[in-house]
């Protein structure tokens, strides 16, 4: 089961960014939205449980922490910048495609970071 998904995976992320998109500008469902990140989420563990395995626990322990650290910390920085931009008085369109550049630039960070951790452990193996 697990080699024929590393086979479809391109496709079965091509499906799940398409039921995203049509959620998205159609159904507006939250709980499919939580849904598919979170398959989406499981899909990339299981792509690269081969490199996972190869980590200690502690190893592990510490890039679950700087996760979750990481998610707290860009949300509790989405609330500032809220409080930040609400004395403008900007359109509700700029606001939110603002906030969202501001939570994309912030996992990006967070991913770059979480690379590169996840590298060095690798390598010191």
């Amino acid at each position: 089961m697990l080699k024929q998904i590393d086979e479809l995976y391109k496709y079965v992320m091509i499906v799940l960014l398409v039921v995203y998109l049509i959620n998205s500008i159609y159904l507006k469902e939250l709980s499919l939205t939580f849904t598919i990140i979170g398959l989406v989420l499981v899909l990339e563990v299981v792509k690269h449980r081969h490199r996972i395995k190869q980590l200690t626990f502690p190893q592990l322990a510490i890039i679950g922490v700087v996760l979750l650290a990481g998610g707290a910390g860009t949300i509790y920085l989405l609330v500032l910048f809220q409080i930040f931009l609400e004395p403008f008085s900007l359109p509700s369109t700029l606001e939110t495609m603002l906030l969202v550049l501001f939570v994309l630039i912030c996992l990006y960070g967070l991913g770059h970071f979480l690379k590169r951790i996840f590298g060095r452990a690798l390598e010191n193996r």
